[in-house]
This record gives C-alpha cells, sequence and structure tokens, in this order.
C-alpha cells in the first residue's frame, strides 16, 4: 500500500478552518465575559492601549466595533517589537481588496515550514478586520513546490494589483514590513522572526503601532 502525500495546502487549510472554529467560539466567551474584562484593571499599556493578558499567556486588546467592545488576541507582545520597522499606512495596501494572497518559496531552507505557515495564518486572522469587503486570504506560492501542487497557484510580487494586492513572507536580513506598490513584505530573519514581524503588521493593522 502506498503513502499517502498530506499537501502543505492541505494543512494550511485545516489550520484556517481550525482556527476559525476556535475563533468564533472565543469570540463567543469572550463578548459574554466582556464586562467583566473592563471593569478589570488593563495588564499594562502600549501607546495609549490598554492590553489583558489572559490565562493562557495571550496580549487580548478591546476594539470598537458599531460601538460594542471586540476582543482581539495576540501571541507576542507588542513591548517587545519596537525593533521591527513597519511601513505607516500599511493597512491601505490591502483595505481595499477584492482578494489577497498570502505568498511564499515553499523550498525554502532557512525558516521552518511550521514557522513559514504560523506567520500566514497569523497575519491571515486579522486580514478579514480590516479590509472593506472582509476579505480572507488565499495562500499562494513564488515557485512550484517540489514536488509541483496543482492547488496552489503561483504569485509573485509582479502579480500585485490594486484589487488583488500579495503578500510575501520572507527571509531576510533584517525584521522589517515593507511595500512595493501593491505587494506587501513581511521579512524575518529567521522563522521565529518571521513569526514576530508578522504580529507587527497585525498590531498594525488595528491601529497598535
Amino acid at each position: 500500500m502506498g503513502k499517502v502525500k498530506i499537501k502543505s495546502s492541505d494543512i494550511i487549510t485545516f489550520l484556517v478552518i481550525f482556527i476559525l472554529v476556535t475563533s468564533i467560539f472565543g469570540l463567543y466567551i469572550n463578548r459574554q465575559d466582556t464586562v467583566k474584562k473592563n471593569t478589570i484593571e488593563p495588564s499594562f499599556f502600549y501607546n495609549d492601549v490598554a492590553f489583558y493578558e489572559n490565562s493562557a499567556g495571550n496580549y487580548v486588546v478591546y476594539l470598537q466595533t458599531q460601538g460594542d467592545p471586540f476582543p482581539v488576541e495576540f501571541n507576542l507582545d507588542p513591548r517587545t517589537m519596537s525593533d521591527i520597522t513597519v511601513e505607516k499606512n500599511i493597512k491601505s495596501k490591502i483595505r481595499n481588496a477584492t482578494k489577497i494572497y498570502s505568498t511564499y518559496n515553499p523550498n525554502t531552507n532557512k525558516a521552518t515550514p511550521a514557522r513559514m505557515i504560523g506567520s500566514i495564518i497569523e497575519l491571515g486572522r486579522m486580514v478579514p478586520f480590516v479590509t472593506v469587503n472582509q476579505v480572507s486570504t488565499a495562500l499562494a506560492y513564488t515557485e512550484d513546490d517540489t514536488p509541483i501542487d496543482l492547488d496552489v497557484p503561483i504569485k509573485t510580487c509582479s502579480d500585485a494589483t490594486y484589487e488583488v494586492p500579495v503578500i510575501l513572507f520572507e527571509i531576510g536580513k533584517e525584521n522589517k514590513i515593507y511595500s512595493e506598490d501593491f505587494c506587501v513584505h513581511v521579512v524575518g530573519i529567521s522563522g521565529d522572526e518571521l513569526m514576530r514581524s508578522a504580529d507587527a503588521m497585525s498590531y498594525s493593522l488595528v491601529g497598535v503601532n
């Protein structure tokens, strides 16, 4: 009997569905507990924004949506990200998109696949909240995987447009987020640092700079 090969696209699809389902459950719990949370002193303030650290060690901020407080969780402490350069108004590059591709090189050997995929998923959680059309990101590669995965399209910065921007996740010489036209580069010096850069952009998207 031959071995069953699990494609990276299948893994990401499963993880996205899992996170969306658990986020919905978590949102229900948090919304029921909003009043209680808002009567508790914040754990700390960062750039005049109140942060609450929950029992899982995540960092929660409350955004206002139609007058109601909306809890958003982050994995990493914003106070540890001052070294990451984030281009101003980066949200404007994706805000009016009708579709967004999150792309990376599947053959890179400088970042573990888990960290690369984790970065894509973490940033992808925030995108629907800050885009006019509540767009979810779609996975793409910058070059064919080995073996070729026909389920994943090839997208690079040259494909980025106003309506269909591209977010490129890559390993580079410094941690930073910048854009070239409608291609947004999320750069980390390692897999772990790429996760930090993804969280830094997530913070920027919701106005925590």
